[in-house]
C-alpha cells in the first residue's frame, strides 16, 4: 500500500515538473529559478527514456533506474551547455509597480553574453510563484495609471557603475 502510494506521488511530481518544463520552453510561462528548470528538466528526460525502455522486449538490468538517471542527466547537461549559452535574465532595476497588484512589475533586465556583452530588455512581470513569472515585453513610452514609476536599483548581475 505504501508502495503504491510513492509510486502515485512520484507520477503526480514527475507529470507536474514535465508540464511546467514544456509549457515554459514554448510560452512566456519562465522558470526563475535554475536548480528547479534543472530538475525539472532531468525528471522529464528521466521519464521519457524511462517510458521508452520500459516497453523494450529486453531484460532490463536490476540498476536500471540508476542507468536511466545518469543518461537523463548527462543528457541535459550536454543540452543545456549547447542550447542556453547565454545564461538566465538578471533584473537591474524594477521601472514599474502596478498600484493594483502587487505581483506585477515592470523590470529592466539584462543577460551576460560573457566577452560579448550584454543583451537589454525591458519587460512586464508576473510574478506566479517565487520561481514561476510570465514574462511579456513591453514599451514604456505609453505606460498610464495603474503604474506607479519606481525606479527601484536591484543590480542582480552586480555590476560597479
Amino acid at each position: 500500500m505504501i508502495k503504491k502510494t510513492i509510486n502515485f506521488l512520484i507520477l503526480i511530481f514527475w507529470t507536474i515538473a514535465s508540464i511546467v518544463w514544456i509549457i515554459s520552453m514554448f510560452t512566456d510561462l519562465v522558470i526563475t529559478k535554475e536548480i528547479i528548470r534543472n530538475i525539472s528538466a532531468v525528471l522529464t528526460i528521466a521519464g521519457i527514456i524511462y517510458g521508452l525502455l520500459h516497453f523494450m522486449p529486453f531484460k532490463k538490468p536490476k540498476n536500471f533506474v540508476g542507468i536511466v538517471t545518469v543518461s537523463a542527466v548527462l543528457i541535459t547537461g550536454i543540452t543545456t551547455e549547447i542550447f542556453n549559452w547565454n545564461g538566465d535574465w538578471k533584473t537591474q532595476t524594477i521601472l514599474y509597480e502596478n498600484g493594483q497588484f502587487e505581483f506585477k512589475t515592470i523590470e529592466f533586465q539584462m543577460q551576460d553574453k560573457g566577452a560579448l556583452g550584454y543583451n537589454r530588455r525591458i519587460v512586464e512581470v508576473t510574478k506566479l510563484t517565487s520561481f514561476l513569472s510570465i514574462i511579456e515585453p513591453v514599451d514604456t513610452s505609453s505606460t498610464e495609471l495603474p503604474w506607479i514609476k519606481v525606479d527601484k536599483e536591484i543590480n542582480e548581475l552586480g555590476l560597479k557603475y
